[in-house]
């Protein structure tokens, strides 16, 4: 058999390449013509169909006064594992110097919850009802990304339900390239930042007035998804009874 034209080579190698190209990249989109919507959706669906998922973090809001400001971090964790394991948890460290801790904890239809504030187990029916209970002394953490993990389960506003958003210029966020889409409503203003490459929460700053002070708040995460989650990460693990 004689050698195969040039012309059929350069076929053969289109169709391959085609073939062994990775599921969907040809169904999307290029990146730089993605809209603000189009990058929602797409971190809806991430967060929605991942099979485990796990992050730490912090909170920081600063609160700013006529006579000055005060600031307030609050470190937080997240592991799940799909359908039916999840923890969260998050401290503040007050100013008798303690730290407190806030626990929200199932494995399959066990829910429990532990907060130092009002010491002991509580173990609510729901989920749902647990993440309620954490999420406004958590600053939001404890809503933000299970409501994304598990949008059928938990209730409550969503990010990617944000309205007059808009895409502004993509940045870096500790050397990770991100998306950017902000969005204006009322007296708050939201800035995410979206891991291009994962399509992952990487930031999210929030600026909010009030009538006689505003806030500035800043939430980090350091995000894995589909990858193993160490046994440790999803013990319930409360602090010892006294």
């Amino acid at each position: 058999m004689g050698p195969i034209p040039q012309v059929l080579t350069w076929g053969l190698f289109f169709v391959l390449s085609t073939f062994f190209a990775p599921m969907g990249i040809a169904d999307q989109p290029k990146q730089n013509a993605l809209t603000a919507r189009q990058i929602l959706r797409r971190m809806a669906r991430t967060y929605a169909e991942c099979k485990s998922y796990r992050d730490s973090g912090v909170v920081k809001t600063i609160f700013i006064q006529a006579d000055g400001k005060r600031t307030v971090e609050k470190p937080f964790t997240t592991a799940f594992v799909r359908p039916d394991r999840f923890r969260f948890e998050y401290k503040q460290k007050k100013n008798n110097n303690r730290t407190y801790r806030y626990i929200v904890w199932r494995k399959g239809k066990e829910v429990q919850t532990w907060w130092d504030v009002t010491p002991g187990i509580q173990k609510p029916e729901l989920l749902s009802l647990a993440l309620s209970g954490a999420t406004g002394v958590s600053s939001g953490s404890a809503h933000t990304v299970p409501v994304l993990l598990l949008p059928e389960e938990v209730g409550g506003g969503r990010l990617t339900d944000m309205t007059e958003t808009r895409r502004i210029e993509d940045a870096k966020f500790e050397k990770v390239e991100c998306f950017r889409i902000e969005s204006e409503y009322g007296k708050r203003n939201t800035l995410l930042w979206i891991d291009k490459k994962t399509f992952l929460l990487r930031r999210i700053d929030e600026h909010k007035e009030f009538d006689n002070f505003r806030t500035e708040r800043t939430t980090t995460y350091d995000p894995v998804i589909d990858k193993e989650i160490p046994k440790e990460l999803l013990d319930f693990n409360p602090p010892e009874q006294k």
